[in-house]
């Protein structure tokens, strides 16, 4: 540790000619002048774990993006979300380059001083997370600015031992991408398959094929769960959640969730929060306020994709109830639209379905590895305990 710097990220980006800024306010990008399609915009819920995600990013004109080009994003930078969760932050990679900093966001320009990915990681540390955490001033909702960011104590190696941290890291983090590119292609084929099965064919409703809260679950005295909340649903993807004690679930923990089973959120669907689970683990408990479609008479892979087509969710979207928090109640699920297919076409979709949904679980299940594996190396790369070279045998052995 003796030849790394102390020093605060404002002063390391000004440095190497970098900056922090803030994303444009709320008077500079109107909410009317968003759009279906243009350039992305990137806001504080499209911030995932050093990634941008793009599910329900939105975008706006060219026209507008011109006028807001201050706020473009490079290669290299770092979004930050300003509010409400504010130790959330993304490398900027080559993909999302020249799209916007959004409102409720601040861009942070590394400079030519510090490798940027070095950067994003030690970003991430628990450290750096407790003091943006103890340092962002609000009571209701926690805000940052460029001020306060700019604060930020770090530790920094040399330039050399920056990019071999980053390398062994970003090695983790590559394939973590190129699992979940492989779940995007699969997502995108088999909606593509059931749609050329599903032309011209009439619709039925989803009781024909499935059930929809089928099982319920009793608290166990001195038991234990895990404990699948709605937060934890994403688009396509939930996460997988760590061992709990019955004594301290919620009281909404009562669904049962069965390998095969769908999740839906039942609030707000034009968020598309649903998921498929192919674990096979009976501590598995989903709340209340999802419903769980469970496959009667057809396949899972089959099941999953007809709730995910456009007309199921405009369904949900059209018979929610309530303006400020749209819910749908479980028992709508049971008339939403699904394909009317012949039983061998249905058969024929779920041979080509099964494995390859089967493939991507496994490799979620392989993503929690490397991730917990980068998080633990996190840590000892960055305070120097650990050497690059016995953090690259640890990360090998994942890879």
């Amino acid at each position: 540790m003796s030849e790394w710097m102390r020093t605060t990220l404002g002063a390391l980006c000004a440095a190497g000619g970098g900056s922090i800024q803030t994303g444009p306010f709320g008077s500079q990008l109107h909410a009317e002048e968003y759009s279906a399609a243009g350039v992305p915009v990137v806001m504080p819920q499209d911030i995932g774990e050093n990634t941008i995600t793009t599910v329900q990013i939105a975008r706006v004109p060219p026209t507008v993006a011109a006028r807001l080009e201050r706020h473009r994003l490079a290669t290299g930078d770092i979004v930050f979300s300003r509010r409400g969760d504010v130790t959330r932050r993304a490398l900027v990679r080559e993909d999302s380059a020249e799209w916007l900093c959004g409102t409720g966001c601040l861009r942070v320009r590394p400079g030519s001083a510090v490798d940027s990915q070095f950067l994003s990681y030690l970003l991430g540390t628990a450290d750096a997370r407790d003091w943006l955490l103890g340092n962002a001033v609000g009571t209701n909702m926690l805000n940052l600015n460029t001020t306060i960011l700019g604060r930020l104590p770090l530790n920094v190696p040399p330039r050399p031992e920056q990019q071999a941290i980053a390398e062994v890291l970003g090695a983790l983090d590559d394939k973590i991408a190129a699992n979940t590119a492989f779940a995007t292609t699969v997502d995108s084929y088999l909606a593509a398959l059931l749609d050329e099965m599903a032309t011209g064919v009439t619709a039925t409703t989803l009781r024909s094929i499935a059930d929809v809260n089928a099982r319920s679950v009793k608290p166990v005295a001195d038991g234990i769960l895990r404990y699948v909340d709605i937060a934890s649903v994403a688009t396509g993807s939930f996460e997988y959640p760590d061992v709990t004690a019955w004594s301290d679930a919620p009281g909404r923990a009562r669904r049962g969730l069965a390998m095969g089973d769908t999740m839906w959120s039942t609030v707000r669907p034009n968020r598309r929060s649903h998921a498929l689970n192919l674990e096979n683990d009976a501590l598995l408990v989903a709340s209340t306020g999802l419903a769980v479609l469970s496959p009667r008479e057809v396949g899972f892979a089959y099941l999953y994709e007809a709730s995910r087509r456009p007309e199921f969710t405009a369904y949900l979207e059209n018979v929610a109830e309530g303006s400020a928090y749209p819910a749908v109640r479980a028992d709508r699920f049971l008339e939403a639209p699904v394909p009317d297919l012949p039983a061998d076409h249905i058969r024929a979709f779920e041979a080509q379905a099964a494995p390859l949904r089967e493939l991507v679980a496994s490799h979620a299940r392989e993503n929690r590895t490397l991730a917990a594996t980068r998080d633990a190396l996190l840590p000892q790369l960055m305070s120097g305990k650990l050497r690059v070279r016995d953090a690259e045998t640890l990360a090998s052995a994942v890879i």
